[in-house]
């Protein structure tokens, strides 16, 4: 640099003298003339010695010592007014600098050779630089502030973010800015304290006519949060809603400011969300009974308070507000480029709920939000594939790869697939996420992350844990593919046993996807038939559904197979090396596909057999053999079609195998190469409901089909003049259509001509049409199966925190001991910290019956889903009947024994004894109990009925569990002395024989080593039985009998 203007550099502290040391020593090693920096640090009250030691070690340094925290925004703002500097370099007290970072800073703004670029962020890395923190970011149409690939690895974020760049905003914690600049604009807003007031600088410099730049060299490591971990979360939360509000009010134009009642609105459903308040019980027309609880942690009230806040500071914002109106040099609209993504609806917890997304949606369609800010709110889709998607894949595969590529132009995609990802998405809005069974970690992420989930197949029995998920998201279940049918053709050569077998679980597993579900998407009308049958038996054909379309087209709809968007080209000759002394006059028949069990080249082998013996131009080609998904078994059909071909002496000589499987990219030359394509099958009912999507390829390359009769092509065929249709198993039906197609040109040409027109409404861009409008309108369905007479109320409740348990590992099963009051006990909320992270373990919970020390509960959660200081909730797939009196403990196993990677269970020590009472019970580590209580509620079914036993676990009677009362069978005897005395005789008999039992057990106890706890639970009701039998007195009803 030729000159150095002067710095300034400010630092906010609060309590960090741990950080401040580190902090001044990386300063004072800048590569930086010492004359030209001041620093100044602004002390917000601090009690841990902080100024004493800034007093002590760097006499030089300017102090402005506030008497209490007065945040980040106002004491910045205090210290640029003093500031002697050029220029103001905000840095956090928990940042280190690299020693150019002050030159590169510079530098970046020299280079821009424009004087309205007066502010500069740069790259701000993890602690020990692995991670990226900061790189620019944006903000939502809410206001809320983001960064762009927060925590991405550090040799991914050098390669993408390896150039200088506009952005929205800098990092408040790591920034240079022009001082007049920053001052003649306001600086910060102290009325922030803290959080999104770097936003607000960075989003009115723009609209103010100045420039905010990115800087790639200039690297600094933070260790993040250190003040911040001091501030209680519902506080934070308070911050961000608040000054989120603060932020869109003043530097959206007059133009747009419907935006900020539409958040005003998305904020009062937070609220109502945050409270849990259900409004269905609030419902008119709602006649049941009704309980309900207001969740009281102090965080769900964050957003009642911002917006008070944003009442009471009306008048202020409103004078801040005009000045940036009067000011403004840019329409919102020209900032499109710095916010790419408004649209995206945060807070980021609410994203994950359907109904808040509902609302969010049609609040952007009633006040025009789209066309107003330029931007489409886009949706989080996973598509989750059973089959590989790579360079070579079969059918399901396919679907998934071309589904993924249109939804992906208008939402956001990730696609999961069972393999390494060898796909360059780059170009594309895909995100590809890789999975196996017992290593899904992502892709339950994935789908915590996505709001519509698209399944096929069999995953939710390979990824069991995707259930509770997808319960909770929009769900859409792709049947065009009918498995349970295919099974019953795969497995008809096994035992009888063997096919039961595999037909029950997969027609297990068909029927939970289908009560899931709350959208479907088949291939044809056949098929549509077929599963309209099957859901109208699982209720989900009602009159909520069909109030929403009497065609039913928002519970079911048409998405076949497609054909692609782009025309294929023959890039390279394929065939003639899989066709040894291929002649250019040659006739090639393509097998495009795979040679599965329910398909006929049996047939189709012999009539080549009867062709060749007339002439030697006709050759049939078998594209694939080996499948590319190594879980497909082997099929008996291809050894028998290839075995086949062996004895007629017709193998690689009339017939040719491709023995292994052609990539996706390249099947184009071989289908450009051939002369038609052909589709044998067998008559069964898996043709009646298939859909063969071979025929689409055929159709992309023009190539006129030969086909079997018997399924939804072979109609197609026949009706728009395709090609041949043949009968089933009739191999001079078959002949005579091949050589029809051979000999007849006009026929042939014909056929080429009818396709042509045919194909285009198979082309992905229109057959996804169905898809693609449900994905921008979901609908959540209503599960009318549920009881509608089922209220959860609250039996037990611990909600006041003293301390937590620790971590939670391996070798720490931590719990809880309660008795339950009431009946169909049907779910525990436990509150968790997660330590402000991510962790990505699974956690065993386990519900004990604690007579038996039976398990009656299990659920497998994934800690990923967790937030931080929230609440979780286990829902019990059916509850608990006859809970009420009965003790339980509940135990949380941890998988992890990585303190880096785990949660914590907040608890009550029960100091104070009003905090804790005799249904709370203990807490229980490793099966030792403890004083003090886990912060739980226990929540059961209210119902004025009694809940149909089917539907509930039911546990055990007792024998030594109670005495009945037997006052009101004696009095209902009173006249009828033998029947008196039988009664008398035969409660006495049972009482005697209690009393042994009690006595025996009383004996054994001595004999027997047991566990302490379940001693002592044995003890307690024996003293309970013994107390209610002590207090039954016979003789007193029998003197109120005499007496009568």
């Amino acid at each position: 640099m030729n000159s150095y203007p002067k710095v300034s550099f400010i630092i906010v502290n609060y309590n960090g003298l741990q950080h401040l040391k580190n902090c001044f020593s990386e300063l004072k090693n800048l590569a930086y003339p010492s004359d030209k920096i001041e620093y100044i640090v602004v002390d917000n009250g601090s009690k841990d010695g902080s100024v004493e030691f800034l007093k002590k070690n760097y006499p030089a340094v300017k102090i402005i010592r506030n008497d209490s925290n007065e945040g980040f925004a106002k004491p910045n703002d205090d210290a640029a007014k003093i500031a002697e500097g050029e220029y103001l370099a905000l840095i956090n007290n928990d940042m280190k600098l690299d020693k150019n970072w002050l030159n590169d800073m510079f530098e970046t703004l020299q280079n821009c050779n424009d004087d309205s670029y007066v502010c500069v962020g740069s790259k701000i890395l993890n602690w020990d630089g692995s991670k990226l923190d900061f790189a620019g970011g944006s903000v939502s149409f809410a206001g809320y502030g983001y960064q762009y690939d927060y925590g991405m690895d550090i040799k991914d974020a050098n390669k993408k973010y390896n150039e200088d760049r506009d952005i929205l905003f800098a990092c408040g914690g790591s920034m240079l800015i022009k001082k007049d600049v920053f001052l003649e604009i306001g600086g910060f807003d102290k009325d922030y304290f803290a959080y999104y007031e770097d936003v607000d600088l960075g989003w009115r410099l723009w609209v103010l006519g100045y420039k905010v730049k990115f800087c790639s060299k200039a690297i600094c490591y933070h260790r993040h949060n250190g003040t911040s971990k001091k501030f209680n979360q519902h506080k934070m939360k308070t911050l961000f809603e608040r000054n989120a509000l603060y932020t869109i009010y003043k530097n959206y134009s007059s133009d747009n400011f419907d935006v900020v009642l539409c958040n005003l609105l998305l904020m009062i459903q937070r609220i109502q969300m945050d409270l849990k308040l259900d409004e269905e019980i609030f419902d008119i027309t709602n006649t049941e009974d009704a309980f309900f609880e207001i969740d009281s942690d102090e965080k769900n009230f964050s957003s009642l308070v911002a917006i008070n806040d944003l009442t009471n500071n009306l008048q202020r914002l409103n004078e801040k507000r005009q000045y940036i109106q009067k000011n403004r040099k840019v329409k919102d609209t020209d900032l499109k480029e710095l916010i790419p993504n408004p649209l995206m609806p945060f807070p980021v917890e609410y994203y994950h709920d359907y109904k808040y997304l509902d609302k969010f949606q049609k609040l952007l369609n009633t006040y025009n939000i789209e066309e107003k800010l330029d931007a489409k709110f886009k949706r989080k889709i996973l598509l989750i594939s059973n089959e590989p998607i790579a360079k070579k894949m079969a059918g399901p595969g396919i679907r998934y790869w071309e589904f993924a590529k249109e939804l992906g132009k208008y939402n956001e995609v990730f696609l999961a697939i069972p393999n390494e990802n060898e796909i360059d998405t780059s170009e594309l809005n895909i995100e590809m996420v890789s999975y196996e069974p017992g290593k899904a970690d992502n892709l339950i992420r994935s789908a915590y992350e996505s709001d519509i989930i698209i399944i096929q197949g069999l995953i939710l029995e390979i990824i069991p844990e995707l259930k509770d998920i997808c319960s909770e998201k929009i769900l859409i279940v792709d049947i065009y593919d009918p498995f349970v049918i295919e099974i019953l053709e795969t497995y008809k050569n096994k035992s009888i046993k063997n096919r039961v077998e595999a037909n029950n679980l997969n027609l297990k597993i068909q029927l939970e996807q289908l009560e899931l579900g709350d959208y479907f998407i088949c291939a044809n009308d056949k098929q549509m038939d077929y599963w309209i049958g099957m859901l109208s038996a699982l209720n989900k054909v009602n009159p909520y559904e069909y109030d929403l379309s009497y065609k039913l087209d928002k519970l079911i709809d048409l998405v076949p197979f497609g054909v692609s968007n782009d025309e294929p080209v023959n890039s390279k000759k394929m065939m003639k090396d899989k066709i040894p002394n291929l002649k250019d006059t040659d006739k090639v028949l393509i097998w495009g596909g795979g040679i599965w069990n329910w398909f006929d080249p049996i047939t189709l082998i012999k009539a080549i057999k009867e062709i060749s013996k007339e002439r030697d131009d006709i050759k049939l080609f078998f594209l694939g053999v080996k499948h590319p998904n190594p879980g497909v078994p082997e099929m008996e059909m291809c050894n028998n079609a290839i075995k086949l071909a062996e004895d007629l002496d017709l193998k690689d000589k009339y017939v040719f195998f491709n023995m292994d499987w052609v990539e996706y990219n390249d099947r184009q030359n071989f289908l450009m190469e051939s002369f038609a394509g052909v589709s044998c099958h067998l008559d069964n009912l898996e043709t009646r409901f298939s859909f063969r999507t071979r025929i689409l390829d055929y159709f992309w390359a023009k190539l006129p089909i030969i086909a079997t009769e018997g399924d939804y092509f072979a109609e197609l065929i026949e009706r728009d003049g395709l090609g041949v249709v043949v009968k089933y198993g009739d191999a001079i039906s078959l002949k005579d259509g091949i050589l029809r197609l051979v000999t007849d040109e006009d026929f042939y040409e014909t056929c080429k001509e009818n396709i042509a027109k045919i194909r285009e409404e198979y082309r992905w861009k229109e057959v996804m049409k169905p898809l693609i409008e449900f994905c921008n309108n979901p609908i959540k369905k209503k599960k009318v199966n549920v009881d509608s007479n089922r209220n959860l109320i609250v039996d037990i409740s611990q909600e006041r925190q003293t301390s937590n348990v620790g971590q939670l590992t391996k070798e720490r099963k931590i719990g809880q001991k309660f008795i339950c009051r009431y009946p169909n006990l049907a779910a525990i909320d436990i509150k968790i910290a997660t330590y402000g992270r991510k962790n990505d373990h699974k956690i065993k919970f386990y519900l004990y019956e604690e007579s038996s020390n039976n398990i009656i509960i299990e659920e497998s959660l994934d800690a990923v889903a967790f937030s931080d200081n929230s609440w979780i909730s286990i829902k019990f797939k059916k509850p608990i009947m006859n809970s009420q009196n009965r003790t339980f403990k509940f135990i949380l196993d941890a998988d992890t024994d990585d303190y880096t990677n785990c949660i914590t269970v907040w608890k009550n020590d029960g100091e104070d004894e009003e905090d804790l009472n005799d249904y709370l019970g203990c807490i229980v580590e490793n099966g030792k109990e403890l004083k003090g209580s886990l912060l739980f509620k226990t929540k059961c079914i209210y119902k004025v009925n009694p809940i149909d036993k089917d539907r509930c676990i039911v546990l055990d009677e007792d024998e030594t569990s109670y005495v009945p009362d037997i006052s009101e069978e004696i009095l209902s005897a009173e006249g009828n002395q033998t029947e008196l005395n039988s009664l008398i005789l035969k409660k006495i008999g049972e009482m005697h024989s209690l009393n042994k039992k009690i006595s025996s057990l009383q004996n054994s106890l001595g004999e027997v080593k047991v566990n302490v706890n379940e001693l002592e639970s044995h003890v307690g009701k024996l003293d309970r039985n013994l107390s209610r039998i002590k207090n039954l007195n016979i003789f007193r009803i029998f003197r109120k009998i005499l007496r009568k």
